[in-house]
């Protein structure tokens, strides 16, 4: 959530100052008015509605920031002054500190879990009794039962089993680098082994016996061999798959001597920063920490090909992690986990997801693998028995691993059909926290309407631009935001509003000349109306006016998606305000579909 407490409190405090002078200011006036019957200048009416415009947009931001924390605020109409405002900026930000009390606990035990679950893995070449690796191993299993522990890291000091970590990530390194560590790295790694399991395990890691993920010899000859594709690399704030959704001989990244910096924010509505305002520092909220990934095997593995194709690490990566959390979480709440890493994970295409966030953006989409399972089940099995029976590059068929297995989400898990409903359901679980990356957003108030766009066409780029409209005319108008929108990908937008009027929105969608359906609309109620709910509905193909803004609902969101697996879409989707409930009459509405 792209979140600046520091920022809105300055924002606060001026506007306090600023309130100070304009009373100083009407004092004065007042008394020429009495005195010589001189009217006030224009100026000081400009300043008065500048001030109010001001004061509205801090409100609104402190009170989506509080809806999105679970903050319990008075209603609106009671937040009428600064001093009513102040407490409940505070609240905000002592809910927004035990959050981030959270994150860093959360982060703590992801990263002790994911080399644990790694070092768990790991397996004699002459067979399960060696004796100094069973002993390191039931080390493992026992600082990683005590982690598990919520309390272990919920005290001011570090717990003691920390200090052993690095060593477990040592020997890991030794055994997946052997042959890359210059002499001094790996004496250094070596003493670490040497000092914490013995001289006998660290020489057996230096000689290659010990292997990553990869069964005992009997094992392996009952079973058919796992994949080669590498495995996919941890986020620092989420558990990394099990050694049981670890594929075989896939090599790992230390996550202690490599620690990776927090991903982007989450984003809200009201607050993207314009230009004329100093950008501010995200505060980071990571997820709730998830329930420990479970100890039992994946039904199956991918099947072993010749060479590893680097092609299908968005498949590995969204595999593992599904494999890592199915069956105790739920998909709502696995969309608010990988939601709350990167909040534009449906922007960006699957079979690209690895070339974003040094490869760990592939993870999110281990909840389109769980949507798709839903409703067929035996999907993800199925998809990886096909892999047995594959040949890279043979015949007309697909010409690498991950080509083929994006076929087979297309095919098998009927992605086209299946995809609108999909963002639907991450739209649902996403929207007020941790929310969605915005291609655009509108923020209407009484007296101006504000646009938030991106001075780049990145996508999941955090800064904006903000366009000023203070003219009816310009208000009240078509505003037409054009989109290159690519295959099995959705962009959202979203208006919101702090009115005493309500507004109408009127949405429409083209693709090239014709009128399109591909969107999804959803209302958020306002702060404290609890007699409200959200609802949602599909875009009709000639447009939908959507009546209510800033009565009936305080936001708007519109997700566009493209539901075609082979081709980018180009659209333009326009939203137009309307300062009356009057609609086009092409147009269909929100209401009368809703009651249909």
């Amino acid at each position: 959530m792209a979140l600046n407490l520091e920022d809105l409190g300055k924002r606060l405090a001026a506007l306090s100052e600023r309130f100070t002078t304009l009373a100083a200011t009407l004092t004065q006036a007042t008394q020429q008015l009495q005195a010589s019957g001189t009217l006030p200048p224009e100026t000081l009416v400009d300043e008065i509605a500048k001030i109010r415009t001001d004061f509205v947009d801090v409100r609104h931001r402190v009170l989506e920031a509080a809806r999105s924390l679970s903050v319990n605020v008075p209603a609106i109409s009671e937040i009428d002054s600064i001093k009513a405002l102040e407490p409940v900026l505070q609240t905000v930000a002592q809910a927004l500190a035990a959050e981030e009390k959270k994150a860093a606990l959360s982060e703590a035990r992801a990263r002790v879990m994911a080399v644990l679950d790694r070092v768990l893995t790991v397996t004699h070449m002459d067979g399960p009794n060696f004796a100094a690796l069973v002993q390191c191993l039931t080390k493992a299993k026992e600082i990683r039962q005590a982690a598990q522990d919520p309390k272990a890291f919920d005290t001011e000091n570090a717990p003691a089993f920390l200090e052993s970590i690095p060593s477990f990530a040592a020997l890991l390194s030794i055994i997946e680098g052997r042959d890359a560590l210059d002499d001094e790295k790996f004496a250094v790694l070596d003493e670490a082994v040497t000092q914490s399991f013995g001289r006998t395990l660290a020489v057996a890691a230096a000689r290659g016996k010990l292997a990553i993920g990869a069964s005992a010899p009997a094992a392996s000859r009952a079973a058919p061999a796992a994949a080669k594709e590498p495995a996919p690399r941890p986020a620092a704030a989420a558990h990394a798959p099990t050694s049981a959704s670890v594929p075989t001989g896939a090599p790992s990244r230390n996550l202690i001597t490599e620690p990776r910096e927090p991903g982007p924010t989450r984003n809200i509505i009201t607050e993207p920063q314009p230009r004329e305002v100093a950008p501010a520092r995200n505060i980071i909220m990571e997820p709730r920490d998830a329930t420990p990934p479970r100890e039992s095997a994946p039904q199956s593995q991918p099947a072993e090909q010749g060479t590893p194709d680097e092609a299908a690490q968005w498949w590995v990566s969204a595999w593992a992690r599904w494999t890592s959390w199915k069956g105790t979480l739920s998909f709502n709440d696995a969309v608010k986990e990988e939601l709350g890493k990167y909040n534009y994970v449906l922007s960006v295409p699957i079979q690209k997801s690895t070339d974003y966030e040094e490869g760990l953006l592939a993870y999110g989409y281990s909840i389109l693998l769980d949507h798709i399972e839903h409703r067929f089940s035996g999907f993800v099995n199925k998809a990886l028995n096909s892999l047995k029976t594959f040949q890279p590059g043979s015949g007309s068929g697909p010409k690498s691993v991950g080509a083929h297995l994006y076929n087979v989400l297309v095919s098998e898990g009927r992605l086209q059909e299946i995809y609108p409903e999909f963002v639907k359901s991450v739209l649902l679980a996403a929207v007020p926290e941790p929310g969605l990356w915005t291609h655009a957003r509108i923020l209407e108030s009484t007296t101006e309407t504000r646009i938030f766009t991106h001075p780049s066409n990145r996508i999941g780029d955090p800064e904006h631009n903000s366009q000023r409209l203070t003219q009816e005319r310009q208000r009240f108008a078509d505003h037409r935001f054009p989109v290159v929108v690519a295959p099995i990908t959705a962009r959202f937008f979203a208006i919101a509003a702090d009115l005493r009027e309500p507004r109408s929105i009127d949405v429409k969608l083209a693709d090239g000349r014709s009128d399109s359906d591909h969107a999804w609309l959803m209302t958020m109620p306002p702060v404290g109306r609890a007699d409200l709910k959200s609802e949602i509905l599909r875009l009709f193909p000639e447009g939908t006016s959507v009546p209510g803004l800033g009565r009936d609902y305080a936001t708007l969101w519109v997700a566009v998606f493209n539901p075609d697996p082979n081709t980018e879409k180009k659209y333009e989707l326009t939203l137009s305000l309307k300062q009356s409930a009057a609609t086009k009459q092409s147009a269909g509405t929100f209401r009368s579909a809703r009651s249909a």
